[in-house]
């Protein structure tokens, strides 16, 4: 019997759905004895909560989920309702299908002898007395190959072409609906910093947790691209090296025939993967083979740039017909209450306090989510004064201070279990930014060419695949067709330019003056650069006390116009009178694009140095032809003029003004005092006509207004103020 001994017994693994949570067995097998704890539908469901509540958490900390700050304006959460819980919604879709009303079209079509259109679902409505998980595909898959059926039918009816678009909006409604019932996959697509991670926690937390439906939530990251079975067993059981991914499916499958509901697998964030190509190919296999579980659904989100690159395979594969794509989580809605429900709930959960804030700045955030998070990161449970500016400048630099500490200490081990190491994730970047000055390439820097250390290469993609700003991408070339190359990016040009700048100043500057000129001379020949990096390097030489940097930043061609525009953004304790006197300079210097710099001066508070009030000082020192040049020519009654100020639409505004604010507040009568200076654009019967409505209202002010303005140096304009003088026998 010797020969016994070189026999391997297979392991012995029994899977027993009852609910006797502590259960063992013993299973004796010759002289082998193998003991395995049993694995119940109750060890399973703890299980999976306990990794649902770790998973969120572990983004809690890492500051992509902010609890109750998801603001519901688009269907995609319903739409995620009807994947993850089909059965549950039916019934909703049928009500829908019940009420559908097709009386009117009817009756169009007995007037022509016709017969009368039937969407005819009662048969298909009969049958979901019977609906379970095990055919639910199928019936909904019938159901919407029927009610395309009847769209096509109604497309066809020539006679109905003027009528049929509200009867088959009505049915395709509900063929979109349909889809997401159907769907094994649902893939979500969006930029960087949109707020995917944050939408699908809170669809775990809120709608699939608490309504009881089996899911278990991964991360890119966290899967092996070499076994996605593995990753998800090991994910749900760390504890647990016995258990099979089949053994997963059978508990599954129990519990969703009991409950006539589904298992949902999902993965956030698939870009995220360190080996992206592999992991797309098996993420594909692996999607495949669920395909024959109907009770398994797959949720998917993936950065919308990575997706082109990495992921276009799922669209090509076997279940891509079986496959929905959400391709934004951002609906741009324009109302306003949303707007300020979402702006509210950010500034409260961030724990920012402030006094007031100027309607343009939080038009800017609201208009730029991932500019928002920026600042609501930076200046997290901070007391604020008056927000009237974003300055952008001071922004980027706490907000590059505070992320790189949190980066660093997560990258070397303290606060995330990765490999102790000594990372400083600035000096990567510092790198990246060299590379790109050194190359004048600003996009697609090859990875490669700035690890110098490769067996940390895994840890920076680490950071590159999780950070919003800065991102890896895989770059094909003819050169390098079946080997793709890595390459770093930044998401946000804006944030880019400051860096470039700040590397600029604090770097090349005091090292390689050579290379400083280089760099401010490719600038001034149309550049990409050149909006913004002339913008930080102008905020840098701000705050410099080197006057050698002062001078050469000065004499830059782009200098003037930068310089108008930015000066708006200096904090008015640095505004100098050197400044005036530059800023009067850019107001009387016909090269300069004006429209901006004279409605920043318009909207500016009273109390603030640089405002409507320096604007008419400038206009009362100029003369004729000054006048004429560089301020009639900025207006225009045209709204296709972009570069010109609307005039009919100011004129609007002000009469709006005129009747139904208080002028009173703030600096409302300097608005109607501009008018006084319009006196010489075309059309100036409207504003005088206006400014006439103003003056008897505010006869006090009026008359103020009047005597400054005829200080003006313009004999023109004093000619036209004086005829209106006599023209409503005005004594001053």
């Amino acid at each position: 019997m010797n020969f016994l001994k070189n026999i391997k017994f297979p392991t012995i693994k029994i899977i027993n759905i009852n609910r006797n949570k502590n259960s063992t067995i013993t299973f004796v097998e010759s002289q082998t004895v193998v003991e395995r704890k049993i694995i119940t539908q109750e060890i399973f469901l703890d299980a999976l909560k306990t990794q649902n509540n770790n998973q969120l958490k572990n983004q809690i900390n890492s500051g992509k989920y902010l609890k109750d700050t998801f603001l519901e304006i688009g269907d995609q959460k319903d739409n995620l309702r009807y994947f993850s819980a089909p059965l549950f919604y039916s019934e909703k879709l049928f009500n829908i299908i019940k009420i559908l009303d097709f009386r009117y079209l009817n009756d169009f079509l007995l007037k022509r002898n016709m017969n009368p259109f039937d969407i005819e679902t009662s048969s298909i409505l009969a049958q979901r007395k019977n609906l379970s998980i095990d055919n639910y595909k199928a019936f909904f898959n019938n159901f919407s190959d029927h009610l395309n059926k009847k769209k096509e039918f109604l497309l066809g009816i020539s006679e109905i072409k003027n009528i049929r678009s509200p009867f088959e909006l009505k049915i395709r409604d509900v063929v979109d609906d349909l889809a997401y019932f159907k769907a094994k996959v649902v893939l979500i697509t969006e930029m960087a910093g949109q707020g995917k991670t944050n939408f699908l926690c809170d669809f775990v937390e809120n709608f699939l947790m608490k309504k009881g439906v089996i899911n278990v939530f991964l991360t890119g990251i966290e899967i092996n691209a070499e076994d996605f079975r593995k990753s998800i067993i090991k994910r749900i059981f760390p504890n647990n090296n016995d258990v099979e991914f089949s053994d997963i499916l059978d508990i599954a499958k129990g519990i969703c025939k009991e409950k006539d509901d589904c298992f949902i697998i999902t993965i956030d964030g698939i870009n995220e993967n360190y080996n992206s190509k592999v992991f797309a190919i098996n993420l594909e296999l692996f999607i495949s083979d669920m395909q024959e579980y109907d009770f398994v659904k797959i949720i998917l989100s993936c950065r919308s740039e990575y997706y082109q690159d990495n992921f276009t395979n799922l669209e090509k594969s076997t279940f891509s017909s079986e496959m929905v794509i959400i391709n934004s989580l951002m609906k741009r809605n324009n109302d306003r209450d949303i707007q300020k429900k979402l702006f509210n709930i950010y500034i409260d959960v961030f724990k920012i306090k402030y006094k007031s804030i100027n309607h343009g700045v939080k038009e800017q955030l609201l208009s730029n989510f991932l500019l928002f998070r920026i600042f609501c990161e930076t200046y997290q449970s901070m007391e604020l004064d008056v927000i009237d500016n974003i300055y952008k400048e001071e922004l980027f630099t706490n907000y590059y201070k505070r992320k790189s500490e949190q980066i660093n200490l997560k990258l070397n081990g303290l606060n995330d279990g990765y490999t102790s190491t000594s990372i400083d994730i600035k000096k990567f970047i510092k790198k990246v930014i060299d590379k790109m000055i050194e190359k004048k390439q600003y996009v697609n820097i090859v990875l490669d060419e700035i690890i110098d250390n490769h067996s940390e290469k895994e840890i920076y993609i680490r950071f590159l695949d999780e950070n919003i700003l800065i991102k890896r991408d895989l770059l094909e070339t003819e050169n390098n067709f079946f080997s793709p190359s890595e390459v770093v990016n930044f998401t946000f040009d804006e944030f880019r330019d400051f860096l470039i700048s700040d590397f600029l100043v604090e770097e090349i500057y005091k090292k390689d003056i050579d290379k400083f000129h280089i760099f401010l001379n490719d600038l001034n020949n149309d550049s990409p650069l050149i909006e913004g990096c002339s913008t930080f390097i102008f905020y840098k030489s701000r705050k410099s006390t080197d006057k050698d940097l002062k001078l050469i930043i000065s004499a830059q061609n782009w200098y003037n116009n930068v310089f108008s525009q930015c000066i708006f953004n200096i904090k008015d304790e640095n505004i100098t009178q050197e400044d005036k006197e530059t800023l009067k300079k850019s107001i009387s210097d016909v090269n300069i694009k004006k429209k901006r710099l004279y409605i920043n001066l318009i909207n500016r508070r009273g109390d603030q140095i640089l405002n409507i009030n320096f604007l008419f000082e400038c206009l009362r020192d100029m003369n004729e032809e000054e006048f004429k040049d560089n301020f009639i020519k900025e207006f225009g009654k045209s709204t296709f003029r972009y570069d010109k100020i609307n005039q009919d639409d100011l004129l609007r505004v002000l009469n709006e003004r005129l009747y139904y604010e208080d002028l009173n507040v703030g600096n409302q009568h300097a608005f109607f005092e501009l008018l006084l200076y319009m006196f010489l654009n075309e059309s100036n019967f409207e504003i005088k006509m206006l400014y006439e409505k103003y003056y008897f209202r505010n006869i006090l002010n009026g008359k103020t207004h009047i005597k400054k303005a005829l200080t003006a140096k313009n004999d023109l304009l004093i000619n036209e103020i004086n005829n209106f003088i006599k023209r409503y026998d005005i004594t001053l």
